[in-house]
């Protein structure tokens, strides 16, 4: 077998600083975006005194399992709806821009934090290595990059001659995380990391990046019933990048970290197939991340599309989530939130069990309601459990996100 080497096509569209790695990234920042930072900083210090406990306070609590004073909320808001708080959804800054541009991502998470009065700052993906792995990607204004030209493996000599890259140097993994380390800076210059926590997404898990920069979704399930050894070797070199990915982030110590799963689009055997080795590669990851040097964020997975529901046990059984691994996870509407909280309580997870983002959209708060109240009461009875809202789509008025989150923080207090 050959020498593994990079093979890192293009990206089309790309920003000027593509190509750079993180310790070569310096953006620069103007008086008025100073002043600029300091305010949203200032409004967030000034909504977390608002409550009986800081969204910090609460964060702490909730994963220690001690008593708060209403529950946590992990909102997934992404980029796209992100972007809408900087031009009061005059559809004029794009998502694309916050992925090209780091600055403006920071202010968009400033502003979207200091808006909406969230309970934590999720910097979620920007790419999913579309142009690693020998293929290219192209950059868009309304959502993450896409591949071009087709998936760039088709044979498992194709992925066996991959050497996996290094976030801090290819792609646009350097802009993600200057990003977040940029976020935490401007948050402790201000004192806005007292009151409000951070994290930081390492997504997408093996399966995701097999999805959606080796072999493409369609073929990827096609090699899982018929490949099986090419599946396989891809998914131990996506889980080789998982791991690097995750120490990444790691070092720049959010609050917090969390890793999708794509793993309701696959079942655990499929057409005869023994998927159920994929949680042990999750597990693998977290024991890796774990070992390596300093202290380890609160660890997580997020995931849930109908789907999902037949790796739970599997998770728990292969320890890829649990004691020394992955310590829980949000989980989307589909599922039944009694059977989720219940196995999670059982378990010590932490855990969120999202309402239906459509519902959100719609303003549809005949639904919302009685969905927040029933999640909230099974939530309540285990200290260690929060409240799931999102993703939110990008049309959601400002409005109805507000009005959700005031609801949320009404329907959690204890």
């Amino acid at each position: 077998m050959a020498t593994p080497r990079l093979k890192l096509g293009t990206m089309e569209n790309a920003p000027d600083w593509y190509g750079k790695s993180l310790d070569e990234l310096d953006f620069e920042w103007s008086t008025e975006e100073e002043l600029e930072l300091e305010r949203y900083c200032e409004k967030i210090i000034k909504n977390a005194e608002e409550e009986e406990m800081t969204p910090l306070q609460r964060y702490d609590a909730t994963w220690a399992g001690k008593e708060k004073d209403r529950l946590h909320f992990e909102m997934k808001y992404f980029g796209p709806v992100c972007a809408r708080v900087l031009d009061s959804f005059a559809d004029a800054v794009k998502p694309g821009d916050l992925y090209k541009r780091p600055k403006l991502h920071v202010k968009a998470h400033l502003a979207f934090a200091a808006r909406y009065k969230i309970d934590i700052i999720n910097v979620s993906p920007i790419c999913y290595t579309e142009e690693f792995w020998g293929g290219n990607g192209r950059m868009i204004d309304y959502g993450t990059p896409q591949q071009v030209g087709g998936p760039p493996i088709t044979k498992i000599e194709d992925i066996e001659s991959c050497e996996v890259p290094d976030p801090t140097k290819h792609g646009l993994y350097p802009g993600l995380l200057w990003t977040v380390r940029e976020i935490m800076r401007v948050m402790a210059k201000h004192g806005a990391d007292k009151v409000l926590p951070i994290e930081s997404n390492f997504c997408g898990d093996p399966l995701g990046t097999i999805a959606s920069g080796m072999l493409g979704f369609g073929p990827a399930l096609v090699a899982a019933r018929k490949d099986l050894e090419l599946f396989k070797a891809c998914m131990e070199k996506a889980t080789q990048w998982s791991i690097k990915w995750g120490n990444a982030v790691k070092t720049l110590q959010p609050n917090g970290m969390y890793m999708c799963t794509f793993m309701g689009a696959i079942p655990p055997n499929l057409k005869g197939n023994d998927l159920s080795f994929m949680p042990e590669l999750n597990a693998r990851i977290a024991k890796e991340i774990i070992a390596s040097p300093g202290p380890t964020p609160p660890l997580w997975h997020t995931g849930g599309a109908e789907g999902w529901e037949l790796w739970r046990d599997l998770y728990w059984e292969k320890g890829a989530v649990g004691p020394g691994s992955f310590g829980g996870w949000w989980i989307g509407p589909a599922m039944d939130p009694e059977w989720i909280y219940g196995f999670s309580a059982e378990k010590d997870l932490y855990c969120g069990c999202s309402i239906d983002d459509h519902i959100v959209l719609d303003g549809n708060w005949e639904a919302v309601e009685p969905a927040l109240a029933a999640r909230c009461k099974i939530a309540k009875q285990y200290p260690k459990h929060f409240i799931a809202l999102g993703p939110l789509d990008y049309w959601t008025p400002p409005a109805n996100i507000e009005r959700l989150v005031e609801l949320t923080k009404e329907a959690g207090r204890f």
